[in-house]
């Protein structure tokens, strides 16, 4: 199986384990993408104030999402039937499914009291040195300026014909394979909903450190770290209301949301905080 399936067979295990909540309420924007604005996502709260996310700016795949889906239909639903479209085959029931699974997760969290690490900087905790190449797989332009400003080498994995080009250090180019030039590689959990996680990660092989974040990558890290991820970086949103009106006003996630940073070698496993939440 790839990683998403992997995924949601652990959020099936969840659902087995524990009594969750049914869905609350969802917001499903049609997302405008501009330059002076933040990113947008899609959001999912369930009854116990656990919300989880997806990123809603992939462009064309996504076009009509909110005129597909009946936000105010989908609540009542247990969340687990709203986390199995991530089994879909476009982009649209995939994104719905990962916010319920990324919702399902965190209520797990909850429920076990486990609280994961917040995250020591916007690169999940990943530290650039002198002489390292990053790679990013998509184009983060805030880690692209933090790379340029500390001298690193950086090359940007791209779909998008338009963003193509090399200046100074920084190269953006359609061509995964120059990923194996690199040592420390970033990769957006936007791939989860395209499909292409399993194909980015193929072409790391070698690479020392690799590191999945994004608010849409708040589901059970296991997958990722079978195939070779070092860190996992989420989001927590404590209201979902605050969230959703920040994201109308354009401001997106900022001051609503808590980055963490999940690592191979401390995660304590989706099991044991079944366990922990069964007790």
């Amino acid at each position: 199986m790839g990683t998403g399936a992997d995924i949601l067979a652990m959020i099936e295990r969840i659902d087995a384990g524990l009594a969750l909540p049914r869905v609350r309420s969802v917001w499903i924007p049609e997302p405008t993408i501009a330059a002076d604005k933040d990113a947008e996502f899609g959001v999912i709260a369930l009854e116990d104030g656990s919300v989880g996310l997806f990123y809603a700016w992939l462009g064309e795949s996504q076009a009509g999402i909110s005129a597909r889906y009946d936000a105010a239909a989908l609540a009542g639903q247990p969340a687990i039937a709203l986390a199995r479209r991530f089994a879909g085959a476009d982009d649209i029931e995939r994104s719905i499914g990962l916010a319920a699974i990324n919702a399902i997760t965190q209520s797990l969290f909850s429920q076990a009291g486990y609280e994961p690490p917040p995250a020591a900087n916007s690169m999940a905790g990943l530290n650039l040195e002198a002489g390292d190449h990053l790679g990013l797989i998509g184009y983060f332009p805030s880690l692209v300026r933090q790379a340029g400003a500390l001298g690193v080498r950086t090359t940007v994995i791209e779909r998008k014909h338009h963003l193509v080009r090399e200046s100074g250090d920084c190269v953006v180019t359609l061509d995964p394979l120059r990923l194996a030039d690199c040592n420390k590689v970033i990769c957006t959990a936007a791939t989860l909903i395209n499909d292409t996680i399993d194909d980015m990660l193929a072409y790391c092989a070698g690479v020392e450190v690799i590191a999945v974040l994004g608010p849409s990558a708040s589901f059970p890290p296991e997958p990722l770290f079978e195939r070779g991820v070092s860190i996992v970086g989420g989001s927590r949103i404590d209201d979902a209301s605050t969230a959703i009106a920040m994201q109308q006003g354009g401001s997106g996630l900022r001051g609503c949301s808590r980055r963490y940073v999940i690592e191979r070698t401390s995660w304590p496993g989706t099991a044991a905080l079944l366990a922990r939440a069964a007790a």
